[in-house]
């Protein structure tokens, strides 16, 4: 049963890729400002879901329903709009182009005016990124690519925001950083849908997670219980 706050139903998704199975029965819902972390394996099917989830694939079967209205099968400019932005693996920001012009690039479906105080909203959150604005997206380290990747999600104005192994090749100075960024975003109100493989941070942060398993929603609980549950622990904290 679907609790009333629900912002993302995703109920029985399955997708295939030329005809072999990644995702076959994966459940899970977000709750209106919810942090929520897929967890599992490399192949376990998460990066296809959330892709799904965003309009960028199309699911075999399932259902998708988002504020109460079914979108799956919907382009993923169609999933923006509707307030999703997904933020995927290996940051993908414009490298010729400026930290400025980037946020600019993602802010594309607001006008103008938001567009000018989302950015420096972006700034405040993220001060770095004000230092280098002027800057070529390219030259920027690792970490701060990838707070520009995030920073260029928020531009949409999400209420649901998807980030995909957002902490993948960073330092671990920058990755305790990033988990601070997204719990504070989190607190502004945007849901989050985290896919990560640093386990022990995302359920630190997350108000529930889920264990996906061969394409199968195996697990779900707060991130309390699922840190002390003992399949997570062997699983994915070596414990």
């Amino acid at each position: 049963m679907t609790h009333p706050d629900t912002l993302l139903d995703v109920s029985k998704l399955a997708y295939s890729y030329n005809g072999l199975a990644a995702v076959r029965d994966v459940s899970f819902h977000v709750g209106s400002g919810e942090v929520v972390a897929l967890l599992g394996g490399n192949g376990a099917g998460k990066s296809t879901t959330v892709k799904v989830v965003a309009g960028a694939l199309k699911a075999k079967s399932g259902t998708i329903r988002f504020d109460g209205e079914a979108i799956e099968g919907q382009p993923s400019h169609v999933v923006v709009k509707r307030g999703i932005t997904l933020v995927p693996e290996g940051r993908l920001v414009f490298p010729l182009m400026t930290v400025e012009e980037n946020l600019q690039m993602g802010g594309f479906t607001q006008p103008a005016a938001s567009v000018a105080r989302a950015i420096e909203h972006s700034f405040t959150l993220f001060p770095r990124l004000a230092e280098r604005r002027a800057q070529r997206a390219g030259s920027l380290s690792g970490g701060e690519q990838q707070m520009l990747a995030i920073a260029r999600g928020l531009m949409s104005a999400p209420r649901l925001m998807i980030l995909d192994e957002p902490s993948l090749g960073l330092a671990p100075i920058r990755v305790q950083e990033l988990f601070r960024l997204i719990a504070a975003i989190a607190e502004e109100g945007v849901a989050i849908v985290l896919v990560e493989q640093n386990v022990h941070q995302s359920l630190k942060i997350a108000h529930r997670g889920y264990v996906i398993e061969r394409g199968t929603t195996v697990l779900g609980g707060t991130g309390e219980e699922l840190l002390g549950n003992d399949y997570v622990r062997r699983a994915f904290l070596g414990r």
